[in-house]
């Protein structure tokens, strides 16, 4: 391994295979040494003592600059680096896979689990990845195992979220056949007082990769869990207005296909096997025929999960750009929503989590799904 680190986390980002990275020089340059033990951080005894005393601890910003020397930029940095450590230092951790039905629950980072699926594979991939800092899941698994109360948003800098994601939609675009699709549930974010316009970021992060937007769906809530409307209530003047947030982006990216004729999904489709997956039409002509969904979001208590998508969301995409017995992939998989649909119409599929507590759950709800697949 190189070892001169003259800025680390920029250095650690440019690792495309972390399991390179052996677990003392990892420790070591999260916090904060380079080459020769220099400190590149510039870290005081204390404060090193302070990181590697909590490495397995949420330590926030705050946490940091009551240490001398560190202000807000540097203990941003600093909390990147550290969330970048753990995530490498999950992908040395073996991968749990669990066969179930027609498909597998796959526990781990997906960036690593999709590393074993061959390229032009899958024919789709539908997922909905963490919106930034939105969710801080670690935290809400503590919550529902009763050991805090409440979970809190944790500090994650932008450039590290936007490299996340870049480096496993990267590897998703590896395995996708041409002419596949990839459909990502996303909305804007909002943190620190300003709102994100993270589905716009996203596109433009697709298409440096090499996927090629194609369609954008607005899954129209109904139902606002903020007050931003009331605003203009309380101040019924030009300036004071914000609107209730009742709606997400569905975006489809295609991977583009070497020839014309081969750029969709059907070129290689037998007449029985279109006329076995032909569509129910009569409710094309309203709501589904156009680019606003109006869908239900699902109620707390019906999933674990804390922002699941509902079952007819995936019913619509997988239905609309699959066929049967085609592979399906969710690589941020959370209560499985996109497996157990695939499992109802027909597909194969896969899901990827990190998280224990989903994946078990994900699987209960599978095996459920198989005994009694009327319900």
């Amino acid at each position: 391994m190189n070892t001169e680190f003259k800025k680390p986390r920029e250095k650690l980002l440019e690792f495309k295979n972390p399991a390179q990275i052996n677990t003392e020089d990892l420790i070591a340059i999260i916090l904060g040494h380079g080459s020769k033990e220099k400190n590149v951080f510039d870290l005081s005894k204390e404060l090193a003592g302070y990181i590697r005393a909590n490495l397995n601890n949420s330590i926030s910003i705050e946490d940091l600059i009551e240490f001398p020397g560190i202000g807000t930029t540097k203990a941003l940095q600093i909390i990147s680096a550290l969330e970048l450590g753990r995530r490498f230092k999950w992908t040395q951790e073996k991968i749990r896979v669990h066969k179930i039905g027609q498909g597998e629950i796959i526990q781990g980072d997906c960036l690593e689990a999709m590393k074993s699926i061959p390229d032009d594979s899958i024919i789709l991939a539908f997922t909905s990845p963490p919106y930034h800092n939105a969710i801080n899941y670690e935290e809400h698994i503590q919550k529902l195992e009763g050991k805090i109360k409440y979970w809190t948003r944790k500090e994650v800098s932008y450039d590290f979220y936007r490299t996340f994601l870049i480096d496993r939609f990267k590897e998703l675009h590896r395995i996708i056949k041409p002419g596949g699709h990839n459909v990502v549930n996303i909305s804007p974010v909002g943190w620190n007082g300003i709102r994100v316009p993270l589905p716009f970021h996203f596109t433009v992060w697709m298409e440096k990769i090499g996927w090629q937007f194609k369609e954008d769906i607005i899954w129209e809530k109904g139902i606002a869990k903020d007050k931003r409307s009331g605003v203009l209530m309380q101040h019924p003047y030009p300036g004071y207005y914000y609107p209730s947030l009742v709606a997400e982006y569905v975006l489809v990216f295609q991977k583009p296909a070497g020839k014309k004729e081969e750029n969709n999904i059907y070129h290689f489709r037998s007449s029985k096997e279109k006329q076995d997956n032909k569509l129910d039409m009569s409710d094309y002509q309203g709501e589904i025929s156009k680019n606003v969904w109006k869908i239900p979001p699902v109620a707390p208590q019906q999933n674990l999960h804390p922002c699941p998508f509902p079952e007819e969301l995936a019913k619509r995409i997988i239905q609309f750009y699959s066929y049967k017995d085609d592979f399906v992939i969710d690589i941020f998989t959370g209560s499985g929503q996109t497996n157990i649909v695939a499992e109802k119409l027909g597909r194969k599929h896969i899901g990827i989590e990190t998280q224990e507590k989903y994946v078990q759950y994900t699987i209960e709800r599978l095996k459920q799904l198989i005994k009694n697949p009327n319900d």
